[in-house]
């Protein structure tokens, strides 16, 4: 199954609508100062790193200027005039700029303007693109609007999950544990969450609101991500390799014991913990909980058998038939009557992304041995799968509430993003993206897409970078 695909992007941070003849389209401010007939001083709302701010400019021959202190206020740089000149310092960048100069001292480089920084009623203006360019920020023309952004992107970061509306929470890994982080989908600013050694990934509660970890001895917490407040739930040290949120929020459900062999239930008001399923069943995976809390979907892996002599294992008499190794789902009803696991699959493909919201039926990607599509199936104790999308390689599948958006390889520049509906099972593409596109992520209305390492979000009908 291919793994693969890109978009063009650019970051949107600040936008000026321009003319044709490339002036700011804004409300006139103040009259214009004296001895500035051909440059009229204007206010301008704009959108700088996620914030609407108002900012003067002028246009002279034909290049928009802006006043220098209100930049250097809204992008949030620091500033202080030594020997006349006024210097600003962000990213690490140092740029010094003096009045009627037609340049400006980048760390300790000569960058050329096109007209000097003019002087209107005692405020500097400056050219717009290359102030920002010189503290690292970007300016760039799409759709008729300038956007420009002087926000530093995380880099290298992994594992994307949606944290409530307009966030998500992604890590960085380092020789020294793993560190979460909190970042803006509308502007990429992010902010550390938690750094933890040996710990479990964060998985975000429904509402987004707070989000469960194990340490690296097994004891919970739960984290507020409004506050960054970590809460310890219970000291229980049994290795908790699956995390399940109930939908309620009030209690955790896990896989306990390093073969996964229980279903257990933690209660968040007073971490307590209740084994729920016990059948002596090995190496169960995926699990899924059901709105009720009572019916469980997951999956159970069958090892190879020995089939001559074990007794001799110096000898490498040991022959093992690997085709017995199987991924089988099942589905368990915990609720009135008598408990018990029924088993939904025995074909002997790959299944992946595992998923159901009843804990009765499941679905999952078939990934074939041999040549053909890896395909979006269905299945209930009928034991008969049904065939959910196979009309291109399934890459992904992620359900969320009655949908299943999927990632699917067109062919080998595009890939596709789909929508079906679970109930009408109505299929509608929602995007062409690059083949380099190598996962989505899904909450809700909201959706994300990780390509050559970058996460990149929907936004008002095109894709953006919030990490680099």
């Amino acid at each position: 199954m291919s793994m693969k695909k890109v978009f063009v992007v650019s970051m949107v941070a600040a936008v000026i609508t321009t003319s044709v003849a490339g002036a700011v389209s804004a409300a006139p401010a103040a009259k214009p100062a004296a001895g500035t007939s051909t440059a009229q001083v204007k206010n301008a709302t704009l959108t700088i790193n996620g914030n609407n701010i108002i900012v003067r400019s002028i246009v002279k021959n034909g290049e928009t200027l802006v006043a220098v202190r209100d930049i250097i206020n809204a992008i949030g740089a620091q500033a202080e005039v030594v020997g006349g000149a006024t210097v600003i310092q962000l990213n690490g960048h140092k740029v010094s700029l003096q009045n009627k100069s037609k340049q400006l001292d980048v760390d300790g480089t000569k960058v050329d303007l096109n007209q000097p920084i003019s002087i209107i009623g005692g405020t500097s203006y400056a050219a717009l693109r290359p102030l920002v360019s010189s503290v690292g920020g970007t300016v760039s023309l799409k759709n008729g609007q300038l956007e420009i952004s002087t926000i530093a992107l995380i880099e290298g970061a992994e594992n994307p999950r949606f944290a409530g509306a307009g966030h998500l929470i992604v890590s960085k890994n380092d020789e020294q544990g793993r560190n979460d982080y909190l970042v803006d989908t509308a502007t990429g600013k992010y902010e550390l969450l938690l750094t933890t050694e040996g710990g479990s990934d964060l998985v975000v509660s429904p509402s987004g609101t707070q989000a469960v970890y194990t340490n690296a001895e097994g004891a919970v917490y739960v984290i507020d991500l409004t506050t960054k407040a970590s809460k310890l739930i219970t000291s229980d040290t049994s290795i908790k390799p699956e995390l399940v949120w109930s939908a309620d929020e009030s209690s955790i459900y896990f896989l306990q014991g390093d073969k996964g062999s229980v279903i257990a239930n933690l209660n968040l008001a007073d971490g307590s913990i209740k084994k729920l399923v016990e059948d002596k069943v090995d190496y169960k995976e995926n699990l899924n909980v059901s709105a009720s809390g009572k019916r469980f979907i997951y999956t159970v892996t069958t090892l190879g058998k020995v089939t001559a002599d074990a007794t001799n294992v110096d000898e490498d008499n040991i022959d093992i038939d690997f085709s017995a190794n199987q991924q089988q789902l099942f589905s368990y009803n915990n609720g009135d009557g008598k408990p018990e696991a029924v088993k939904l699959t025995t074909s002997t493909d790959d299944k992946v992304f595992i998923y159901s919201a009843d804990g009765q039926k499941a679905y999952y990607v078939s990934v074939p041995s041999g040549e053909g599509n890896a395909s979006l199936m269905s299945v209930d104790a009928s034991q008969k799968p049904v065939n959910v999308y196979n009309e291109h390689d399934v890459e992904q599948a992620i359900l969320s509430g009655s949908i299943l958006y999927v990632l699917a390889s067109q062919d080998e520049k595009n890939s596709v993003i789909l929508a079906i509906d679970t109930v009408t099972g109505q299929q509608s593409k929602l995007y062409t993206v690059s083949s380099d596109v190598s996962s989505i992520v899904v909450k809700g209305a909201q959706i994300a897409v990780v390509e050559n390492g970058r996460v990149l979000v929907q936004a008002e009908g095109g894709w953006k970078s919030i990490t680099k």
